[in-house]
């Protein structure tokens, strides 16, 4: 099975080095796409203490904008050079853990949409085990996926879907995702909300796989995207609204209205907690309206019909009462 990995980069020529140093090693990579969101200085092949193996490597490409878009710009822009089969979106601070390519071997010659995979969160490093964040973790246990990638039972992923958005954990065949136009919402942050629920809506052959293949870094400080809480943080509304005029639009959409009535509840609990103070009153008044416009009559009657507890934080955060 050969693999076009894809890597956004924004000031990372350390954490970028790292990486193709592991994936110039790595046979089953046939394509190495790097996409860098205008850095400075650039991330290139001039870069210095690049490894002359890594420059020489054939299966590089370098792509670079001229002004800084964001990851989703990045990642689509790296997708739209991909001639490989499938592919796999690094960031620039993952690294890959062996049991990457055992995977890799498990799923030569399998038919997929895409394959989700477990990952080790560097927040659970020094834990006893490491691996998602306790929240993913549990979705993992309750969908009782093994090592070998299996198919997801009928139905799971209306649960499984439930895991934190990320990108780095799923394996895509390229053409699902130009089939199905998916791609990541072209904003700053919050960009890997779209190509996350679009693939658990428009997959029908889904692997899962409790393999843990990247260590993903998260920096709780610092001038990295996780850390931004200015003006920024209000472009989550972008990501949600293409998701729910995805879901308006397809047949299985209703089954995933719940779930992503959840996740978006969620991350709104998040962002209030960690937006600059000035920005609060308009990020609340923001999210009662997108959940008013998203959640009108109907939707909200078979939302409470199907999960009352969950309508019932609905109503609390867009009219900050009971409904009781």
């Amino acid at each position: 099975m050969k693999v076009a990995l894809v890597i956004p980069v924004w000031n990372d020529p350390e954490g970028l080095m790292r990486l193709l140093v592991q994936a110039q090693e790595l046979a089953w990579v046939s394509q190495i796409v790097v996409a860098d969101d205008a850095s400075d200085p650039p991330c290139g092949p001039g870069m210095a203490g690049l490894p002359a193996a890594v420059a020489a490597d054939t299966r590089l490409l370098w792509l670079r904008s001229d002004t800084r878009r964001g990851p989703g710009n990045a990642r689509n822009h790296g997708l739209d050079h991909v001639t490989a089969e499938h592919v796999l979106f690094f960031d620039s601070d993952d690294l890959f853990l062996p049991a990457m390519t055992d995977l890799m071997q498990a799923l030569g010659g399998r038919l997929f949409d895409f394959c989700l995979f477990r990952h080790v969160d560097s927040r659970t490093r020094g834990t006893s085990c490491p691996g998602p964040m306790p929240y993913d973790e549990a979705l993992w246990q309750e969908a009782g996926a093994i090592e070998p990638p299996a198919p997801l039972r009928p139905g799971a992923e209306i649960r499984l879907c439930g895991l934190s958005a990320y990108p780095w954990n799923k394996i895509y065949r390229t053409a699902f995702l130009r089939e199905h136009a998916i791609r990541c919402t072209p904003i700053t942050v919050h960009e890997d909300i779209e190509l996350h629920w679009l693939s658990f809506l428009h997959g029908r052959d889904i692997l899962v796989s409790r393999h843990a293949g990247c260590y993903h870094v998260v920096r709780e400080a610092g001038d990295r995207l996780t850390n931004r809480r200015d003006k920024v943080r209000l472009e989550v509304f972008t990501g949600l609204d293409a998701v729910q005029a995805a879901l308006r639009q397809h047949p299985r959409g209703p089954d995933f209205m719940a779930p992503f009535t959840d996740f978006t509840l969620q991350l709104f609990d998040w962002i209030s907690a960690t937006i600059e103070p000035g920005l609060q009153a308009e990020f609340a008044d923001r999210a009662r309206r997108h959940l008013r416009d998203t959640l009108p009559e109907p939707a909200f009657t078979l939302l409470a019909l199907r999960a009352p507890a969950l309508a019932g934080r609905v109503i609390r955060r867009i009219w900050g009462t009971s409904c009781d």
